[in-house]
């Protein structure tokens, strides 16, 4: 099996756990629950606020909008730059 990057938002921490794909994982620190990270895809460091704060406002929107394209189809078609992926 192998690992996983999950983050935490609240206290801006990064972990690495084996993917377990029922399964939350908590943030040890905080005790809130983490976001996982897509596979290959690079997270700035925590102590670099303004390149942190800006990528997760980009993932978690381009997440938002592979939510909206599966609940509706008929979508136009889109490309998620961060993700790199282009939706049809």
């Amino acid at each position: 099996m192998s690992n996983r990057t999950f983050a935490c938002l609240d206290c801006r921490k990064l972990q690495r756990k084996p993917s377990q794909r029922a399964v939350a994982v908590i943030c040890p620190h905080c005790r809130q629950e983490c976001i996982v990270v897509a596979w290959k895809l690079h997270v700035p460091a925590p102590r670099k606020r303004k390149k942190w704060d800006a990528f997760w406002k980009q993932y978690l929107l381009e997440l938002r909008l592979i939510q909206q394209k599966r609940a509706n189809p008929h979508m136009g078609s889109m490309y998620l730059p961060l993700l790199n992926q282009y939706w049809v």
